[in-house]
């Protein structure tokens, strides 16, 4: 046998490769190890006596490793493997001979023991109370398996397996119960226990009508719910009169919004349950929140340039959300808003209110004083004009903008000055190269 190898794994994927082992028994002196425990590729022993398809399982002793004690022989149970402990007497004398064995790894299980109850556990890997597996979504799990292509169905052990590995769900005595992660993700009524995992949707019509929906269940469905809301309603506020029939015109790219509230529900906080995901749509702006600081060591400013790696604060929400195809894993989305200008809209601005992400959209390119928070009085619309252009091709140097409005560059200079005393733009460049662009 080879240093680091198994004896099952020895004995069935080596000396007895060729063998029909299926119905056949097995004795061991030891507990066989799982999956979880091995470094991958590697798998555990339990798995490989059950592609053996062995019928029966004869153990010395259990493991009293931390990780396998128990576990090995329960997933042999639960995946149709009859299992037997040796005689009690049989198992004492293995015991003796294993007497180091064992003293090490109690020494090492109490020092882990204390290590894990110092430490707290992670929200998102905090088991739910009082819930179970089967509370999740049968809908939202199935759209899953599709999307991802997994072998598994739900509900079935597989299933059950694939949860305590991603860490959708936890072990409690012999009961798999929900994480806080699994059961907003699939959880058919998520939001009778983690309220906060509601995203909020606010429309105002612009003539003293709004309209309020909360959008509960499954996170993993949540995307596709409040976008389908927000494309059927909220973006369909501008009516065109120029011909005789009335036309009901989308006039903010779905693409951009779809990309915004998939970073909204896939990054966000969770651990902050005083607050949820929420979306304004009025007349003039777009106002998306969401609960949760920038990630260390990312700051507000590093947002602002719209160029960020793709870092996520839950990976294990990103993967779910990649496999059903609802989002990108690089950071693509936040990018490309700063394409934003080519369809005829300003740039967001990001803003941090308390521990809330906000991000503000205009609908009309001459918000963009509004949206920086600008005292906009003595404005005009060359100015409001001149501040998009600029938004659209920065950096820009007087003579660019002089040349784009017709004017002197002495007029161009004094209308850029306006702006700048205003605090919306920043220099860069010196003299006669200085150029202009918006400050974030």
């Amino acid at each position: 046998m080879r240093i680091g190898e198994h004896c099952e794994y020895t004995l069935i994927e080596r000396k007895l490769k060729t063998e029909n082992l299926n119905g056949c028994h097995l004795y061991v002196t030891l507990e066989p190890c799982i999956d979880k425990v091995r470094t991958k590729p590697k798998k555990g022993c339990a798995t490989h006596i059950f592609k053996a398809r062995l019928g029966k399982v004869f153990i010395g002793i259990r493991d009293p490793d931390i990780d396998i004690e128990n576990q090995g022989a329960n997933e042999l149970i639960a995946k149709g493997i009859h299992v037997e402990d040796f005689h009690p007497e049989v198992a004492d004398k293995i015991r003796e001979s294993l007497a180091e064995f064992i003293k090490y790894k109690e020494a090492q299980k109490l020092i882990i023991k204390q290590k894990r109850e110092a430490q707290p556990v992670p929200y998102l890997k905090q088991a739910v109370a009082n819930t179970t597996v089967s509370l999740f979504s049968k809908s939202a799990v199935d759209e899953f398996i599709k999307n991802a292509q997994a072998t598994f169905t739900y509900p079935s052990q597989d299933f059950n397996d694939w949860a305590l590995s991603f860490e959708l769900a936890t072990k409690e005595g012999d009961n798999i119960v929900p994480t806080k992660l699994g059961l907003m993700l699939f959880g058919e009524h998520a939001d009778d226990t983690l309220s906060h995992t509601i995203f909020k949707v606010e429309l105002d019509y612009g003539d003293g009508k709004t309209e309020i929906e909360d959008f509960g269940g499954p996170v993993s469905t949540q995307l596709p719910r409040v976008l389908k809301f927000i494309k059927d309603k909220g973006l369909k506020l501008t009516i065109d009169r120029s011909k005789a029939k009335r036309k009901t015109v989308t006039d903010f790219p779905i693409e951009i919004l779809r990309e915004v509230l998939a970073n909204a529900i896939i990054h966000r906080d969770y651990s902050i349950i005083q607050a949820t995901n929420y979306i304004y749509i009025g007349p003039e702006k777009i106002i998306v929140r969401s609960p949760g600081m920038p990630m260390p060591p990312l700051t507000i400013d590093d947002i602002r340039t719209m160029d960020l790696p793709s870092v996520s604060r839950n990976p294990k929400i990103m993967y779910v959300y990649n496999r059903m195809g609802f989002a990108e894993q690089r950071g693509i989305g936040l990018r490309n808003m700063k394409q934003l200008p080519q369809s005829g809209f300003p740039l967001p601005t990001f803003n941090i209110k308390g521990n809330i992400l906000e991000i503000v959209f205009a609908r009309d390119a001459s918000l963009i004083p509004e949206l920086k928070g600008v005292n906009t009085k003595g404005f005009t619309q060359e100015d409001r004009d001149g501040l998009f252009f600029i938004q659209q091709n920065e950096p820009v140097a007087v003579k660019d903008y002089a040349k784009h409005f017709n004017l002197a560059e002495k007029t161009a200079q004094r209308r850029i000055g306006v702006l700048f005393e205003k605090g919306l733009l920043e220099k860069e460049g010196d003299n006669r190269w200085v150029k202009y662009r918006i400050k974030q």
